[in-house]
C-alpha cells in the first residue's frame, strides 16, 4: 500500500477537500487517501467528532437511520431550511398526480392520487434514466407507464409488482423516510395520445423545486435496474496518537465528483433541471450514498462535504436556485452561467426536440432571479456574451425540426450538438450598442449610410456580396455562411437616411417593410429599389444572419448598414 496526501485545491471534490464550517473560515483541511495499485481503498479523515453524529445510540446504524437523521438535521439547524420551506408545495402548487405508496396496510397497494385526495404537503420526486427505447425511429412507451387507457383504474390502485424494479426501490425509499407521497414522470404524467405531457412538462421544474427531497437512481442505468441491491460500506475507526489527537479512518472514499458529477443519469439534459431546481437530493451511487442540500454533501455517517463560497458548487447548492447569483457579482454570475449552458448543450436527449423544453424552466427562473430576458437560451443581460457561441469539434450540427414556434437560427437551442462560448476577461470585447433582441428579432445598426444610392452587387467569387457607392465605387463586402438561401435583400429609404434590410423570404421582407412604413409613415418605400441576388454559401464570417455572415466596411468613416432580419445571430463588423 502507497499512502498519498492529497493537496489543498480550491476546486470542490469530495475525494480531496474538507472545509470545518464550523471555524467559518476558508481554510482547507486535507484527507489522506491510501491506495492500493492506483486504486483507493481508505480515506483518513480530520477528527469529526460531534460534527454529525446519529442519535439512535446504535453502534453501527443502517442507510436509512442516517438519511433520516442528516434530513432532520438539515431540517432543524442548516441556513437552507427557511428558503427550503418557502420553496415547498402548498395545496394550490402540487403536481397535479402523485403516487400514494401507503394508501393501506398492504405494501403491495399503491394509489395514483389528486391534490384535492392528498392528506400531506410533504412528497418526494424521482430522477431516473428511462433507458433506451427499442426503436430509434418509433419510441415505444414502456407497458408500466400511466396512458389513457389505465388512468382512472390507478387512481382506484394498482400493485408495486408491477413496477419496473428501479420504481420498486424509489418506494422503498419513501416509505423508509417517512414519506406518503411520490412523483414518477412516467406514472404521474398521462402518457402517449391523449395524455396531458406537453402541459406537464412545462411544469416539470415546479415538481422539483417544491419536493421535500429528491431521490436520484444515480446508478441505475434504466427503469429496471434498481439501485439499492449494492452493499454501502462505511465501516471506520479513530487511530489516536500519543498526544490524543485523533484521526477517522474510514473504507468511505467519498469521490463525490466521481461518484455523481460524472455518473450516466447526470449527463442526461433533462436531469440539470431536476437536480439544480431540488433543495435537496438523495445520490444513490451503487457502493456509496451522499445527500447534497445547500450547506453541503453528507457523505456517510461523520463525513461531510462543503465547498468554497462562490465557486461553481457553492452555486449549484443553492436550495432555492439561482437566489445566490444575485450576490455573485458580474464576472461569478456569466461565467457560472456559460458553464452551465456548455455543460447542458453536451448532454444527451433522447428527443431533439427536447432540447428547448428540458432546460426552460430552469432559463425562466434565471430570468427572474437576474430580473433579465430569457429568449431561447439567450439571455438579455449577458446578451452579447451568450450570442458568442461556437459548435464543437468545427463539425456543422444538424438543424433541429421543431414544431411550431420554431427556435431562431441565433440561438444554440436550434442545433443538436455541444456548443463552446468565448470566454474572455471582461471587457475585453468589443461590443457593438443598439443590440435589440425580441422573441424572433435580432437587429442592430452597425453603420450609417451617408449615401442614400449605396447598392449591393452580387458576384461569383468568395466574397459574393459587394457593397458599392453611388459612383459604382466599392466600399464593403458581406460574406454569407448560410444554411437557407436568402433569397431577397431590400432597401428602405427615408428621408436624408437609408437602411439595408436582410430577409429570407418576400413574405419576411414584406413585413419589415409593413413595419418600416407603419413607423415611419412619411418614408418612401420603392419595391423597385429591391435587388435580385443569387444566393450562394462560403465558408468564413463571423456569426450574423440566418445562420452566418460577416459585414466588412472598408475607407468609409460614416458608413454603415442596419442589418434587420427575423433569424439573426452573433454578429461583428
Amino acid at each position: 500500500m502507497v499512502a498519498n496526501q492529497t493537496k489543498n485545491i480550491d476546486k470542490f471534490n469530495g475525494s480531496d477537500i474538507l472545509i470545518d464550517e464550523q471555524l467559518n473560515t476558508s481554510s482547507r483541511v486535507s484527507a489522506m487517501t491510501i491506495t492500493l495499485n492506483g486504486h483507493p481503498v481508505i480515506q483518513m479523515y480530520p477528527d469529526r467528532k460531534g460534527f454529525f453524529e446519529t442519535s439512535t445510540g446504535l453502534q453501527e446504524p443502517s442507510l436509512f437511520q442516517l438519511l433520516r437523521e442528516w434530513l432532520k438535521r438539515c431540517d432543524e439547524t442548516h441556513s437552507c431550511k427557511q428558503h427550503r420551506h418557502n420553496n415547498e408545495a402548498s395545496k394550490s402548487r402540487l403536481p397535479t398526480r402523485l403516487i400514494n405508496v401507503n394508501p393501506s396496510n398492504n405494501a403491495e397497494d399503491l394509489r395514483l392520487e389528486t391534490p384535492e385526495m392528498v392528506h400531506s404537503e410533504r412528497y418526494l420526486a424521482l430522477s431516473h434514466c428511462w433507458g433506451q427505447s427499442n426503436s430509434d425511429k418509433q419510441p415505444t412507451l414502456p407497458l408500466y407507464s400511466t396512458m389513457q387507457g389505465n388512468a382512472q383504474e390507478r387512481h382506484r390502485g394498482f400493485r408495486l409488482h408491477e413496477l419496473p424494479k428501479t420504481f420498486q426501490d424509489a418506494i422503498k425509499v419513501t416509505r423508509e423516510l417517512g414519506i406518503q407521497y411520490l412523483w414518477i414522470d412516467s406514472l404521474c404524467i398521462v402518457q402517449g395520445q391523449g395524455g396531458d405531457w406537453e402541459q406537464e412538462s412545462s411544469q416539470m421544474e415546479n415538481v422539483f423545486a417544491s419536493a421535500y427531497c429528491t431521490i436520484a437512481a444515480t446508478s441505475a442505468a434504466d427503469s429496471y435496474t434498481g439501485f439499492l441491491d449494492e452493499q454501502v460500506d462505511n465501516k471506520g475507526i479513530y487511530v489516536r496518537d500519543e498526544s490524543g489527537r485523533r484521526i477517522y479512518v474510514s473504507l468511505n472514499i467519498a469521490d463525490f465528483e466521481n461518484d455523481v458529477d460524472n455518473a450516466m443519469l447526470n449527463k442526461r439534459a433533462w436531469v440539470m433541471q431536476e437536480r439544480l431546481l431540488s433543495s435537496r437530493t438523495i445520490h444513490f451511487c451503487g457502493k456509496q450514498v451522499y445527500g447534497e442540500c445547500g450547506q453541503g454533501v453528507y457523505a456517510g455517517e461523520k463525513i461531510f462535504l462543503t465547498t468554497p463560497r462562490w465557486s461553481k458548487k457553492y452555486l449549484e447548492l443553492d436550495p432555492i436556485f439561482p437566489n445566490r447569483l444575485h450576490s455573485s457579482g458580474y464576472s461569478v454570475t456569466f461565467a457560472f452561467l456559460q458553464s452551465l449552458l456548455e455543460d447542458y448543450s453536451q448532454r444527451g436527449i433522447s428527443e431533439a426536440t427536447d432540447r428547448a423544453i428540458a432546460i426552460s424552466g430552469l432559463m425562466d427562473r434565471i430570468g427572474v432571479g437576474l430580473q433579465s430576458v430569457v429568449h431561447h437560451g439567450i439571455i438579455e443581460k449577458h446578451l452579447h456574451r451568450t450570442l458568442l457561441w461556437r459548435r464543437l469539434g468545427g463539425l456543422k450540427s444538424k438543424r433541429i425540426e421543431y414544431k411550431a414556434p420554431s427556435v431562431p437560427s441565433w440561438s444554440w437551442m436550434a442545433y443538436e450538438g455541444g456548443v463552446a462560448f468565448v470566454h474572455d476577461i471582461l471587457g475585453s470585447l468589443a461590443l457593438i450598442d443598439g443590440l435589440k433582441l425580441d422573441q424572433r428579432e435580432l437587429a442592430t445598426t452597425i453603420w450609417k449610410f451617408t449615401d442614400l444610392n449605396m447598392r449591393i452587387d452580387a458576384r461569383n467569387d468568395v466574397m459574393g456580396y459587394y457593397l458599392l457607392d453611388s459612383k459604382g465605387l466599392q466600399k464593403g463586402w458581406i460574406n454569407l455562411d448560410e444554411e437557407t438561401e436568402l433569397s431577397t435583400v431590400g432597401r428602405l429609404r427615408t428621408g436624408q437616411d437609408a437602411t439595408l434590410h436582410f430577409v429570407t423570404s418576400n413574405e419576411e421582407y414584406n413585413a419589415a417593410a409593413k413595419k418600416h412604413r407603419e413607423e415611419m409613415p412619411s418614408s418612401v418605400f420603392d419595391p423597385s429599389k429591391k435587388d435580385g441576388l443569387s444566393p450562394r454559401s462560403s465558408s468564413g464570417g463571423l456569426r450574423l444572419s440566418k445562420t452566418n455572415w460577416s459585414l466588412t466596411i472598408t475607407k468609409a468613416p460614416f458608413l454603415a448598414v442596419n442589418a434587420t432580419c427575423g433569424v439573426t445571430s452573433t454578429f461583428g463588423a
